[in-house]
């Protein structure tokens, strides 16, 4: 299978590059790079330094005017030779097998459409230092559970098939956040997921987290509103009591987003997700985000 790698940038050259590298230093090399600016302020292929190894092909296209991270991941995999796509952020990077070690499980199972990995969780100013894990674990028919959580993760993480991408209409361009996982619900109703039990993304946290989409609270509400909506019908089935916790768990993230601002800020939202489905997750957010970030450590390092 061919493998097309799609980096979407915006005014981050000295990341693009650590990014860039992270691709060209695979165990298995991709058949090509597809770097999409999203109309930085100066042109990255100025700067970027090549690696034309193993006849692995580089192409570079320029939005004159921003549009979007979707946009650009779109216009990428319609360009994209490969059978396969892989995205990554110009602020993360993966480890050396994460290409072969993902298509060999799309090797060992047909079926398989979108394979993600585990994450490594590192501070933007020191990536050498793992924050902690995220270790993957759903696999095989997650719909409908994939209703309830992102089980997927991030965009950096995922490899799938190109023909799946376009059966289920890619990227919905007019979601202001959450397009990863509202894309994930749709390929997970059309076909099973793998994951390549390890952590080859190394995935950055921003150190002031509105320079993130995911630190975006206006973002959030609106993206959250929008899920309901679209998926309305499939939630509807689950029943009463799952409808609540779906609900539930989709007012999390919103208080989530708002408790980097502030617990007051995030306060009605936390009240609102319990009086849907208590939930420990939840009454989290009301700890201190060092002693949240504390607990959650422990917590981790006892599933390992």
């Amino acid at each position: 299978m061919k493998v097309s790698v799609i980096i979407t940038t915006h005014n981050r050259p000295l990341q693009l590059q650590r990014a860039y590298d992270s691709v060209c230093n695979q165990t298995r090399i991709p058949e090509e790079i597809i770097i999409i600016d999203d109309a930085s302020d100066n042109i990255v292929a100025d700067n970027l330094k090549y690696k034309r190894e193993n006849k692995t092909i580089t192409i570079i296209k320029r939005f004159k005017t921003s549009q979007g991270a979707c946009k650009a991941r779109n216009q990428g995999t319609a360009i994209a030779i490969g059978d396969i796509i892989m995205f990554l952020d110009d602020d993360d990077t993966w480890e050396p097998k994460k290409i072969s070690d993902q298509l060999n499980i799309f090797d060992n199972n047909s079926q398989i459409g979108l394979v993600y990995s585990g994450k490594l969780i590192v501070n933007e100013t020191a990536r050498t230092t793992i924050l902690y894990q995220v270790t993957p674990k759903a696999k095989g028919n997650l719909y409908p559970q994939i209703l309830y959580d992102n089980l997927i993760g991030s965009t950096s993480s995922v490899a799938l098939k190109k023909k799946l991408f376009h059966q289920v209409g890619g990227f919905d361009e007019k979601m202001p956040a959450l397009q990863d996982y509202d894309l994930w619900i749709r390929c997970c109703q059309k076909t099973l997921i793998g994951h390549d039990n390890s952590y080859n993304l190394r995935y950055t946290i921003a150190e002031k987290p509105h320079h993130q989409i995911t630190g975006k609270s206006e973002r959030q509400i609106a993206a959250v509103k929008i899920i309901l909506k679209k998926y309305q019908s499939e939630i509807a089935n689950q029943g009463y009591i799952n409808t609540r916790k779906i609900y539930a768990a989709k007012i999390f993230y919103i208080g989530k987003s708002l408790r980097y601002q502030s617990l007051l800020s995030a306060m009605p939202w936390i009240i609102k997700s319990c009086l849907q489905y208590p939930n420990l997750k939840v009454l989290a957010l009301l700890l201190p985000l060092k002693t949240n970030q504390w607990l959650r450590n422990i917590f981790l390092s006892k599933l390992k």
